[in-house]
């Protein structure tokens, strides 16, 4: 794949796809550009305006960044002149992000950033999705490697959903793997690992083999650090067999390495020193300085194992020197735990304090930054999720001001024959006073009655909200404090970290139902319907979800034809599917399966969203959307909920003109459907 630089970093070996190639490979590319460009000026009726030329010069201007910075000045200056002359943007855009990757390896951050929005532009404004990807990458790889963590995930997000709708396979497979490794870097393993599925999938369908097994080895380290030993070695095995094939030795040694830190991990020292020595002996081979900070440190802990304290020791030093020759801040911390370790089974104490305070110090100073790291990120995804709003409700505020200008001429002609014609009907709407003062007096009463019902199921909302809230903030307050006090071992704290995360997962479920549940109570359903696109409602909304269904291995299923169209309020088909398709993936247990189907009857769409999960018997079916009986429900793997979601799908439903019911048999499954009205002809379609 093109594009692409292995970098090692964490101690865990990352893949980060950046604007060039192994050395190797680009020289490969390099000579293969030349020799396409030569080609092309030795044709008759060569002319420098043409695309396929400017193309190329671009193409061998970034292959020569890192080697030859005049040649690249001069290329870029002369590629970038041309597609002015001719008007070609995609030259234009290719030419200024180029530019940008040209800037930041020279260091120069803000030239490299401005001519990257530049390009960005250019895209957005022409429509050019290869374009955008490739200034949209190439800003969240700069942030990246400037450590602006959550700046970065929102560019690769941004990227990842241009990929997606142009089909771009291998920048969805590098935007996947640069995700998962900031979620890496967080500690956050398993998300990092619903991505990285993705990735290995993708590469699997196109029989990437290389990308394939960098890819594996990344899983392999998120396995190991989960406690999935056995998927964690066969992820190893699997790379491991192509390296071989390769003779890729730098990568065989980090193999290795993972194979025996795997195995020391589980305390098996034996195993481990076996594959710890075969990755020695590579480092050895091909003086590869940064796998001796991965190697170095493993032996010493093996040997400590071992209890051969000086062999241990002297492994520790090395890995200590090297690691600080290459300022590498994790190996250094990882060598000052080990050697106060050893020289405290010597009984150095002093010697060992020093090394402990050391390692305190890095400790302290990584744990603040992961802190940093995580609100950045979740902050990234909020404002991404901000923007692309923002972003809808202006557009559909242009289209609604177009409309405005038909309306108003129209409005000008019905007003001024209303005015005649209430001049007429004005006797008469005395009379209907009357009638309308007794129909709101009925109304209030009615009213009033329904408040008092809203106030009761407010309180009960109240009370199951606060004693879902209480227990898993309270859980997750007293982890933290245990994990900042040290006052919990590893082993426990991967214990119940991920049940932790599971529960503010599902607190986060339940405060979005709670906001859209409190807007309807103060502002009603305001219905805005357009012809949306069911399709593809469904499959946005599966992408946002995979991640809670990988974690469960439920196969999501959509059979919703394209362009199956409705005049319905987007916004509300969105709240409905989500939510259908959410209890769906908690109510149905691992490895199971869910299906989006639809079918045209009677004039209208019949949408079914169908599991194979726990089912319902009759009475819980009968009061499922009644208020009064709302309580709080967990799914098959602990999920909280407030039981608010259906009742807001059935209101929704009910206000864009269908109906919603339940089939479901207990320990066989649920299907649950709604009907919607079918496209029409006099509505804009998005």
């Amino acid at each position: 794949m093109e594009h692409i630089i292995f970098f090692y970093k964490r101690l865990i070996i990352t893949i980060i796809f950046v604007m060039c190639c192994a050395p190797t490979v680009m020289a490969q590319e390099e000579k293969s550009t030349v020799s396409k460009i030569d080609e092309l000026r030795s044709n008759a009726n060569f002319t420098p305006q043409n695309p396929e030329y400017i193309d190329l010069i671009l193409k061998l201007a970034k292959s020569q960044i890192r080697t030859n910075t005049d040649s690249t000045e001069l290329l870029l200056k002369e590629g970038y002149q041309l597609s002015l002359d001719t008007n070609y943007k995609s030259g234009e855009s290719t030419a200024l992000s180029t530019y940008g990757y040209f800037y930041f390896e020279k260091g120069e951050i803000d030239k490299a950033y401005e001519y990257n929005m530049n390009a960005l532009k250019i895209a957005n404004t022409h429509n050019l999705s290869r374009e955008k990807l490739r200034a949209l990458n190439n800003m969240g790889l700069d942030y990246w490697l400037q450590g602006k963590v959550a700046l970065a995930l929102t560019k690769f997000l941004e990227a990842l959903a241009v990929a997606k709708e142009a089909k771009d396979v291998d920048m969805m497979v590098s935007i996947n793997v640069n995700i998962a490794n900031i979620y890496s870097e967080n500690d956050d393993y398993e998300t990092a690992l619903a991505f990285l599925k993705i990735a290995r999938q993708l590469n699997i369908d196109n029989n990437n083999e290389e990308i394939l097994a960098y890819t594996q080895i990344n899983m392999a380290s998120a396995y190991s650090k989960i406690g999935n030993y056995t998927e964690a070695n066969i992820m190893v095995d699997n790379s491991i067999a192509f390296f071989k094939k390769e003779h890729l030795k730098d990568w065989m040694s980090h193999g290795y390495e993972q194979k025996g830190s795997i195995a020391l991990i589980q305390n098996d020292y034996s195993e481990a020193l076996k594959w710890l020595s075969l990755s020695e002996e590579l480092c050895d081979e091909i003086n590869f300085k940064y796998g001796y900070t991965l190697v170095y440190n493993a032996l010493a802990k093996c040997h400590l194992g071992l209890k051969n304290i000086p062999l241990a020791e002297q492994y520790a030093l090395k890995g200590l020197a090297i690691a600080t020759e290459l300022e590498i801040a994790l190996s250094i911390k990882d060598s000052n735990l080990v050697l106060s370790k050893i020289y405290h089974e010597k009984g150095q104490n002093d010697l060992a304090y020093t090394y402990q305070t050391a390692y305190m110090d890095l400790y302290e100073k990584e744990s603040t930054e992961k802190f940093k790291k995580g609100l950045g990120i979740l902050r990234s995804k909020t404002e991404f999720e901000n923007q692309k709003k923002l972003l809808i409700e202006k557009q559909q505020k242009a289209i609604a001001k177009q409309k405005n200008y038909v309306y108003i001429a129209i409005a000008a002609f019905i007003i001024a024959s209303l005015f005649l014609i209430l001049i007429y009907r004005n006797n008469k709407l005395q009379k209907k006073y009357t009638e309308n003062l007794q129909e709101k007096q009925e109304i209030l009463l009615t009213r009033e009655i329904q408040l008092s019902e809203s106030n009761t199921t407010k309180d009960k909302l109240f009370s199951i909200i606060a004693h879902d809230l209480k227990g898993p903030i309270n859980s997750f307050y007293m982890l933290m404090k245990m994990t900042s006090n040290e006052a919990i071992s590893k082993e426990d704290y991967n214990t119940l970290f991920p049940q932790a995360l599971r529960d503010i997962q599902g607190i986060s479920e339940m405060l979005n139902n709670l906001l859209v549940w409190a807007r309807t109570q103060m502002e009603g359903i305001v219905l805005k319907p357009l012809n949306v696109d069911i399709h593809t409602i469904v499959r946005n909304t599966i992408s946002v979800l995979s991640p809670l269904a990988l974690e469960k291995e439920i196969s999501v299923i959509n059979t919703v034809p394209e362009n199956t169209l409705s005049f319905s309020d987007t916004n509300h088909l969105n709240i409905i599917i989500r939510n259908l398709i959410s209890n769906a993936i908690k109510f149905t247990n691992s490895k199971g399966e869910i299906s989006i189907n639809v079918t045209e009857k009677d004039n209208e769409l019949q949408l079914e969203v169908t599991d194979n999960g726990i089912g319902m018997d009759q009475q819980t079916q009968s009061l499922l959307f009644e208020k009064k009986h709302m309580k709080s429900t967990y799914g098959t793997n602990n999920e909280k909920g407030t039981g608010l979601g259906l009742s807001i799908c059935k209101e929704m439903v009910e206000n864009n003109g269908g109906k919603l019911w339940v089939s479901s048999i207990k320990n066989e499954g649920t299907s649950i459907f709604f009907t919607i009205p079918l496209q029409s002809d006099k509505d804009i379609t998005v």
